[in-house]
C-alpha cells in the first residue's frame, strides 16, 4: 500500500479552497450609496404674536448644510435658493439602506435616533454676534422613500437685539460691557444663564436712535436683568418677562432713564396707574365685575390684559401697579339723557372710584360723538363752582367736571387726556382745548386708523393687539417729559 506524504496531502485541500474562493458569496449584498435631491422650506410666519421678526435662514443665493442619516452617513452640501423660504440641492453619499435623513446647521452634532437636533447640544454655535451667524436650525425627520425628498426646517436658537438709549437725552461715557442675565437660572447660552455682548466702541444712543447690540441665545422665557457698564457707571435695567422664540429676533428697548444707576432707583415714572375709559380700555376680570366689558373677544387677538395699551404701559413701559381701571364698555363722558346712569355708567359718575393713583389716563368721547346718544357739545364752563355744575348731559361741561373732580379727589395724580381715533370734529377739538386750559398733556390719535404704511391697528371699531401696542408706545413717548 502506498502512503501519501504531507506534501501530497496538501494538494486536494488547495483545490477545495480555490473552488470556494471562486464561488459567489451566499446572500450578502454590497452596500451602495446614492444621490438624493432635497428641498428644504420654512412655513413659519414672518412675525410672531409679539411682533418679533423671523430670522431669514435662507437669505442669499445659497445655504450650507450638514446632513446625517439613521445609518450613520455624514456629509455636507450647498443648497441653492429656489424661491422665498425654499432651497434645493443634491446630497451625495447617502446609503441605500438609510430610511431617514436630517439636515442641520454646520457645526451641530448629528441626531442620534429619530429626532431632530435639540437646542441644547454642547457643540451648537452660540457665540455672541451682531450678525446672528450662529442662528441654528435642524430639519424635521425626512423619509428617504423617494429619490426627491423635501422637509421643513425647525429653528433651534433665538436672537436678541438690545436697543440701548436714554429717553432723557443724557450723555453717557462709552459702554465697556453689557450682560444679560436670567434671574431664575434659565439657560441663555450653552451651560450659562447669562450672556455678554461684544460692545467695542458702542455708546448710549438717544430716543429714536438707539445703539444696538445683538446675540444668539437659546429659546426661553426670559426674566432677569440687563447690565450696562461704562466708566463711572453701572446701569441695571429690568425688562418685563418676555418669550425668546426659536427662529425669531427679539428687540429689547433698554432705556437707561428707567434703569437703576449706581444703586439709585429711577425717578419720576408712575407707581400706580388709574384708567377711566370706555370699551377700548376694558378687560374682563380686571375692571370691576359690575362694569360692562368688551375685551376679550373671540374675533380679536387681544387675549390678555397685558396686551392692552394700558396693560403695556403698566407692565412694559412704566413698570407700575394698576390702581383701578374704572372703564365701562359703551359709556359716554357725559350722562346719556335717555338711559341715565344705570345702563352705561358715564365718566361723570365714576370720578371717585380710584384708590391712590399717581397717574390717571382719561380716554373717552367716542360714544359721546355718536349722535344717537343725544350728547350735545355744551360750553367751556371753567369758572362755575364744582358743586353747581349740573349740566352732565353735555360733552364739554361733563369733560371739565371730570377733570376738576379728579383734581379735587386725587390732588397729587397727573392726568393724561387721550383723543381717540374716532373723537373727531368739535369733540376732539374740545378735548384738546380743555387739556390745554388745564395744562394737561394729551395724546392725539385722530386720523390714525388703518393709515397706509402703518400697521392696521383696528378690527372694526376697536384696536387689535398691534393697535394697542402702537397706542402704548405713542402714549409713553409723548408723555416722557411729564416724568422727567
Amino acid at each position: 500500500m502506498k502512503l501519501y506524504t504531507p506534501e501530497v496531502m496538501k494538494r486536494p485541500l488547495l483545490l477545495v479552497l480555490s473552488l470556494l474562493i471562486a464561488l459567489p458569496s451566499c446572500g450578502k449584498q454590497e452596500v451602495t450609496s446614492r444621490d438624493i435631491q432635497v428641498k428644504l422650506g420654512s412655513t413659519l410666519p414672518t412675525t410672531n404674536s409679539a411682533g418679533d421678526v423671523l430670522f431669514n435662514f435662507f437669505d442669499g443665493v445659497s445655504v450650507d448644510v450638514d446632513f446625517s442619516t439613521d445609518t450613520g452617513d455624514r456629509g455636507s452640501a450647498t443648497l441653492l435658493q429656489e424661491g422665498p423660504n425654499i432651497v434645493t440641492g443634491t446630497l451625495k453619499g447617502v446609503s441605500s439602506e438609510a430610511k431617514t435623513l436630517w439636515c442641520f446647521t454646520p457645526g451641530l452634532d448629528d441626531p442620534s435616533g429619530p429626532v431632530p437636533v435639540p437646542a441644547s447640544l454642547s457643540k451648537a454655535n452660540l457665540e455672541t454676534s451682531a450678525s446672528f451667524t450662529g442662528m441654528a436650525f435642524s430639519s424635521t425627520p425626512i423619509s428617504l422613500s423617494k429619490t426627491i425628498i423635501s422637509g421643513l426646517i425647525k429653528p433651534l436658537t433665538s436672537a436678541v437685539v438690545l436697543d440701548i438709549f436714554d429717553s432723557k437725552g443724557r450723555a453717557w461715557p462709552a459702554i465697556t460691557s453689557v450682560t444679560m442675565a436670567a434671574a431664575d437660572g434659565t439657560l441663555l447660552a450653552t451651560g450659562s444663564p447669562s450672556i455678554t455682548f461684544n460692545c467695542s466702541g458702542i455708546t448710549v444712543g438717544k430716543d429714536g436712535c438707539p445703539s444696538s447690540l445683538g446675540a444668539v441665545v437659546l429659546p426661553c422665557t426670559f426674566t432677569g436683568t440687563i447690565t450696562v457698564s461704562g466708566e463711572g457707571y453701572t446701569a441695571v435695567y429690568t425688562p418685563g418677562p418676555m418669550a425668546l422664540e426659536a427662529g425669531y429676533v427679539k428687540h429689547i428697548a433698554v432705556n437707561l432713564a428707567r434703569a437703576t444707576v449706581n444703586g439709585e432707583e429711577p425717578k419720576g415714572f408712575p407707581t400706580r396707574l388709574g384708567i377711566m375709559g370706555d370699551s377700548i380700555s376694558t378687560f374682563k376680570g380686571i375692571i370691576p365685575s359690575d362694569h360692562r366689558t368688551y375685551y376679550p373677544k373671540s374675533d380679536c387677538d387681544v387675549t390678555a390684559w397685558t396686551m392692552t395699551y394700558w396693560g403695556l404701559l403698566a407692565t412694559r413701559y412704566w413698570k407700575c401697579e394698576l390702581d383701578v381701571n374704572t372703564s365701562w364698555s359703551g359709556s359716554c363722558v357725559a350722562a346719556d339723557p335717555r338711559t341715565g346712569s344705570s345702563y352705561r355708567k358715564p365718566f361723570v359718575d365714576r370720578v371717585n372710584l380710584f384708590q391712590n393713583p399717581d397717574v390717571i389716563i382719561l380716554f373717552g368721547g367716542t360714544n359721546d360723538i355718536n349722535t344717537k346718544n343725544g350728547v350735545g357739545l355744551g360750553e367751556f364752563n371753567y369758572d362755575k363752582p364744582l358743586d353747581q355744575m349740573d349740566t352732565y348731559c353735555r360733552f364739554r361741561d361733563a369733560y371739565i367736571f371730570v377733570i376738576r373732580s379728579l383734581q379735587k379727589n386725587y390732588p397729587t395724580a397727573k392726568i393724561i387726556c387721550i383723543i381717540g381715533t374716532d373723537v373727531t370734529g368739535d369733540y376732539g377739538a374740545s378735548v384738546e382745548t380743555i387739556a390745554k386750559h388745564y395744562n394737561l398733556p394729551y395724546v392725539d390719535f385722530r386720523g390714525e386708523k388703518n393709515v397706509p404704511g402703518k400697521v392696521s391697528i383696528y378690527v372694526g371699531s376697536h384696536p387689535d393687539a398691534a393697535g394697542h401696542a402702537y397706542k402704548a408706545r405713542k402714549i409713553y413717548e409723548e408723555t416722557l417729559s411729564l416724568f422727567q
